[in-house]
């Protein structure tokens, strides 16, 4: 049976309406011709496979217990386990390095007070190290490397020296006497474009090779056209400072960065405008090129105009000719997540114990979610090639956000990842619990992607309804990668359970339901997959 795709492009704007929420959070297959896989004009989501994850206690060491609960848990893969680093002195760690001398460094973001620069009290961010001298897994104490800054977010080491990534400017350190204290401070690059709200946060990110500094300016609202063409784009730098230039545009916050270990490409995580309903639009993670054009305000997905009657989105209209232009540049996205869930630091995991599967993959960590149709809070390992292609997205650590899914009950919110010169990988939370925590790998799982025999195992994935729209019914395909208790419900956009599709045990395998929409009105209905801890959502359209 040829598959059917929805082109933007061709449709009345009433149309457009109807099927906009459905059409541009599609994940994988389901809308696009299988002569024209992934046109213009639409949205492909990156399919999400399933680690299998299990309960985990949260190890807290003794210097923390009383300021980090003990009863907490986290969700891992097989053979991983997780503790505490650091708690003492943390107030909005984000960002995070290790020195050339193995000690972690982490952006205090929020730490407040006085300082020298920042006589008022304002924010006065530090960069503090946390050396591990007895490596017994837990930051012996905290020192203070840096500090008077203003809303600092993230740095970078560059030939022994550290470029901090200030709100306004790039701040260069020096550490003559390696006591871990910078005692020499210059602005290295100023009048970096900023506000006091919102996209405060600059991200530095150096590739060595190229003797490059990217740094990513946010825009100055949710959509609108700016008046300072530094806003909403990465700037580049030669290391030494000269040719500033913007290096890409159309990119609303690019929060993480990273240069891709193999490839030398840049890859950036972005932040999508917020005023649309709940499932739009996605967040993308992607190489980021030179020239390249990446949406923002006018478009997103591959090539997908915004909806310009929608609140302020009225600030951008008239449409011009170079705006045309400009979306017609667009590249295909390489990842497209969940829309609101806020993608931060991004890391391609090199060497270390971890298993094969995962080395040259990269972790994202996603501070929110609450809005979107995924929880979020989360670390999540994306899979791809080297290129980007063939990606895929898996939940790798879970349970910030236990279920059920109540807004009050979240404990953590991911934001920086790094890994050390053995492979354990850190993950920095900057609210509610300010801590950094230490994920390693005790060697006893088995690969997700090799069972013995040769063969790629089953994967627990949702696939989209088909047909799509339908009236009045439609079939939904699922496939579990091992026996398990399977909930597969039903919902209207009010979030009112309309129909329970599966509930109850179900063995490994394909699976496929009808859903009979007759008693319903017509409209867009969410569907919604629980096996253990993995959930995926997608919406379908009733058309009577």
């Amino acid at each position: 049976m040829k598959r059917q795709y929805i082109h933007f492009a061709s449709l009345s704007f009433l149309f457009l309406l109807l099927i906009e929420a459905t059409t541009t959070v599609i994940y994988p297959s389901a809308l696009y011709a299988q002569d024209e896989e992934y046109p213009p004009g639409t949205v492909q989501m990156t399919p999400k496979v399933n680690l299998d994850l299990k309960e985990v206690p949260l190890v807290v060491p003794e210097k923390f217990q009383g300021m980090v609960r003990d009863d907490l848990t986290l969700n891992l893969p097989e053979g991983f386990s997780v503790k505490v680093f650091a708690a003492t002195g943390l107030r909005g760690p984000r960002m995070m390095a290790f020195d050339d001398n193995g000690v972690l460094h982490v952006a205090n973001m929020k730490a407040g007070g006085a300082s020298e620069f920042q006589p008022e009290g304002n924010s006065a961010s530090q960069i503090l190290a946390l050396p591990d001298r007895d490596n017994d897994g837990v930051a012996d104490t905290v020192i203070i490397a840096a500090d008077g800054l203003r809303w600092a977010n993230s740095f970078v080491f560059y030939k022994g020296d550290m470029y901090v990534a200030d709100t306004h400017q790039i701040v260069k350190f020096a550490d003559n006497d390696g006591d871990l204290v910078y005692e020499e401070r210059e602005v290295f690059a100023d009048s970096i474009p900023t506000a006091a709200t919102p996209h405060i946060t600059r991200t530095i990110e150096v590739d060595e090779a190229k003797e490059l500094f990217y740094v990513s300016v946010g825009s100055s609202c949710d959509v609108c056209r700016e008046e300072d063409p530094e806003r909403a784009t990465m700037l580049a730098f030669n290391t030494d400072g000269s040719d500033r230039r913007i290096f890409a545009t159309g990119l609303r916050n690019s929060i993480g960065m990273d240069i891709h270990p193999v490839s030398g490409d840049l890859w950036a995580t972005n932040n999508g405008h917020t005023e649309e309903e709940n499932t739009m639009p996605p967040e993308w993670i992607d190489i980021v090129r030179d020239g390249g054009f990446y949406g923002w305000p006018l478009a997103f997905g591959y090539q997908v105009w915004i909806n310009f009657d929608i609140r302020g989105h009225w600030r951008v209209p008239p449409i011009t000719a170079a705006d045309t232009v400009l979306v017609q540049s667009m590249e295909r996205p390489k990842v497209l997540i969940d829309a609101h869930s806020s993608p931060m630091a991004i890391h391609f995991y090199t060497d270390g114990n971890f298993p094969d599967e995962y080395h040259n993959a990269a972790f994202v960590a996603y501070r929110s979610g609450f809005r979107g149709p995924d929880p979020g809070h989360k670390v999540v390992a994306l899979f791809m090639d080297e290129d980007g292609s063939n990606a895929e997205v898996a939940d790798f650590m879970t349970g910030f956000w236990p279920f059920p899914p109540i807004q009050d009950n979240i404990w953590g919110k991911p934001v920086g990842l790094t890994t050390d010169s053995e492979g354990s990988l850190y993950m920095s939370s900057d609210w509610i619990n300010h801590l950094i925590l230490k994920v390693e790998y005790t060697g006893f799982g088995t690969s997700i992607f090799d069972d013995g025999t040769g063969e790629l195992p089953l994967r627990t994935t949702l696939e989209q309804n088909y047909p799509n729209p339908f009236n009045p019914t439609t079939a939904i395909s699922y496939q579990l990668s091992a026996n398990s208790i399977v909930s597969l419900r039903v919902f209207d956009m009010l979030g009112r359970e309309v129909a329970t599709l599966v509930d109850g045990y179900q063995s490994a395998g394909r699976h496929q339901v009808s859903f009979d929409a007759s008693d319903l009105s017509s409209g867009v209905y969410l569907y919604r997959l629980t096996v253990g801890n993995y959930t995926e959502s997608k919406l379908l359209t009733l058309m009577k």
